[in-house]
């Protein structure tokens, strides 16, 4: 199976080192930063991975050349999800062909960012036949420097076909493949359900640390649930104008799980924030005003938080 893996960043390069470890001749993997590097100067350099255990070894990676993405099985996409439309763009001229030319159809796309609605972005770049997968995961890791990543906590991954078709064999073949490399990963029939999910703890978590600069942990006490009840009240307005049923109890309780079990965790909006780096608010609460607007339901604890994220944005961003 030829993998490509574009992304330099934590998630990125932990699926990189985790397939890597496989040391299995049947997989042909590489490397596509998603920002050039002015360092690299051959087809393989050096990253550093520091285990969940913290022994930190240096290993190589391949660089993906046009012909690793002309001939991809899987291109596992680990960039923010404001980066992913651009990485789509950007692999096309790689590939030496027509302006036209679209990724190979054989080729199955997955998604690893946080927030949703960049499949709306991107469905015009593919191929109708495309199969673009979603993955999911709650496994900590952190990049300490530019290519030394620090897997911080184990979790859990759950994956999903959101657009095209792929045949169960494919599936399965892909799923085992993933799970030997850093289990648990489960194939979910119904991915937008966890997708939601996701989005929900999300947009409570992620601006609210990041607004009040606080550990993930400060969010399961009891002076912000009155909050949380009104952003999740809101998500699950707009949910169900989608057609997806959602409990805002239960996701309420999900809520307050995570930031319990992440106690300690700096969120990524915080650290971006803190950074001074561009956030993915506009897919997250932001994603929530849209579908607002386009439902004609106010969202207006949602479409605060956006907002006060995106005055914190650096000023080029805006």
């Amino acid at each position: 199976m030829n993998i490509v893996i574009v992304g330099q960043g934590a998630i990125g390069l932990l699926w990189y080192a985790h397939l890597q470890s496989l040391s299995d001749p049947s997989i042909n993997l590489s490397l596509l930063p998603s920002t050039a590097d002015k360092e690299q100067h051959s087809s393989q350099s050096l990253y550093c991975y520091t285990h969940f255990l913290g022994l930190s070894e240096q290993r190589y990676y391949q660089l993906a050349t046009p012909q690793h993405l002309k001939q991809a099985d899987v291109i596992l996409i680990c960039v923010k999800s404001y980066q992913v439309r651009g990485v789509i763009k950007q692999i096309a001229p790689l590939l030496n062909t027509t302006l036209n030319q679209k990724i190979n159809k054989q080729t199955s796309i997955i998604l690893a960012h946080n927030g949703m609605g960049t499949l709306a972005e991107i469905t015009p770049l593919l191929n109708k036949e495309q199969s673009v997968l979603t993955l999911l995961t709650t496994h900590g890791c952190t990049r300490a420097m530019p290519y030394h990543i620090i897997h911080t906590g184990l979790g859990e991954t759950h994956l999903g076909l959101v657009q095209g078709q792929q045949n169960s064999s494919a599936q399965k073949q892909l799923t085992q493949l993933l799970h030997r490399a850093m289990p648990q990963v489960i194939w979910q029939e119904n991915i937008i359900e966890k997708q939601w999910l996701k989005l929900t703890i999300n947009c409570v978590i992620n601006p609210l640390t990041a607004l009040h600069n606080v550990n993930n942990g400060e969010i399961a006490k009891p002076y912000y649930q009155t909050q949380i009840k009104t952003i999740i009240a809101e998500i699950v307005a707009v949910a169900q104008a989608e057609a997806q049923p959602l409990n805002a109890s239960e996701l309420q309780q999900q809520v307050v799980k995570v930031a319990t079990q992440t106690a300690k965790n700096c969120s990524s909006m915080r650290a971006d924030i803190l950074a001074k780096r561009v956030t993915e608010i506009n897919y997250i609460n932001g994603y929530i005003h849209r579908l607002g607007m386009k439902h004609q339901l106010k969202t207006p604890e949602n479409t605060q938080l956006w907002q006060a994220i995106m005055a914190k944005h650096p000023s080029k961003s805006h």
